[in-house]
């Protein structure tokens, strides 16, 4: 039984062990990014690797945790001292060549739990490039969406309205970090702010960090948020963060052993004659 479930710890030849065993790499992905005054820097990286570090915890033989990914696309929030941002070429082709290093060693399925909502659609594409030039499969979530897998978990926990009080540095995450370290969150500078997407009250175009409007319109953040808090984060308790936390590493350790589980169909080329290059793109 292979119960070492950081990859860093692990010896080449434990690796090999690994791959034999059909252990999925797991990593957590976030950023270094402002979040309003009463949360750290660290919060995206820091909730996604908790929630990685715990499922490999409780599922050793079938997960394996990555070191985290710290810095992503954020570039859009560099009026905020504090945040590193990555240009989403350099993002992109930083996570491919990680996930292609994987494959390479043998893994076939890999995982990639994002902390981060405007590392998303990177980390979507990012996915995509590598599964179509390696021979893995790779699955992507960012961890709210994962948490809200199951139909009316979010009304278990949820106080702040829809949409807009859980989005960035809200209810949710603001609670999560509660759980986390109680210490590392200033509630007594938490303020309540809904942000001026949702103010205009459109059908077409608002925000929160379960859900988005079928319009979108990202430009600065400082242009609708005066502390960089988007949501209500005076609602966040540390039972909430708990409720959160666990729910979405037991989503995540299912997923896994679906996973695993699953077989995938071959790539069928309907071509006439062989292509003679490289796909495009």
């Amino acid at each position: 039984m292979l119960t070492n479930y950081r990859f860093e710890d692990m010896t080449w030849p434990e690796v090999n062990a690994a791959v034999e065993a059909g252990k999925i790499p797991v990593i957590p992905i976030g950023t270094t990014e402002q979040h309003g005054p009463h949360l750290p820097l660290k919060i995206d990286r820091w909730t996604s690797t908790s929630i990685c570090d715990e499922a490999a915890k409780r599922a050793p033989n079938r997960l394996t945790v990555l070191p985290p990914i710290a810095y992503g696309y954020t570039s859009h929030v560099m009026d905020f001292p504090g945040t590193i941002t990555i240009h989403h070429e350099t993002f992109i082709r930083y996570v491919v060549d990680v996930l292609k290093s994987l494959a390479y060693h043998g893994f076939k399925k890999i995982i990639m739990i994002n902390g981060h909502g405007s590392n998303h659609n990177p980390l979507e594409l990012a996915g995509r490039r590598a599964m179509l030039e390696s021979d893995a499969w790779i699955a992507m979530a960012s961890w709210w969406n994962l948490s809200d897998a199951n139909s009316g978990f979010q009304d278990t926990w949820r106080d702040s309205p829809f949409p807009g009080g859980a989005a960035h540095a809200g209810e949710a995450e603001t609670s999560l970090a509660l759980h986390l370290d109680p210490d590392a969150v200033k509630m007594d500078r938490a303020v309540d702010q809904v942000i001026d997407h949702n103010k205009q009250e459109s059908k077409y175009h608002w925000v929160d960090l379960f859900a988005a409007g079928p319009i979108r319109m990202d430009g600065w953040t400082s242009t609708y948020t005066p502390d960089g808090t988007m949501g209500n984060p005076t609602m966040a308790t540390a039972d909430k963060g708990q409720a959160l936390f666990e729910e979405t590493v037991k989503n995540l350790v299912e997923f896994a052993e679906e996973f695993a589980a699953r077989d995938f169909l071959p790539r069928t080329d309907h071509h006439g004659r062989p292509p003679t290059m490289p796909p495009p793109g």
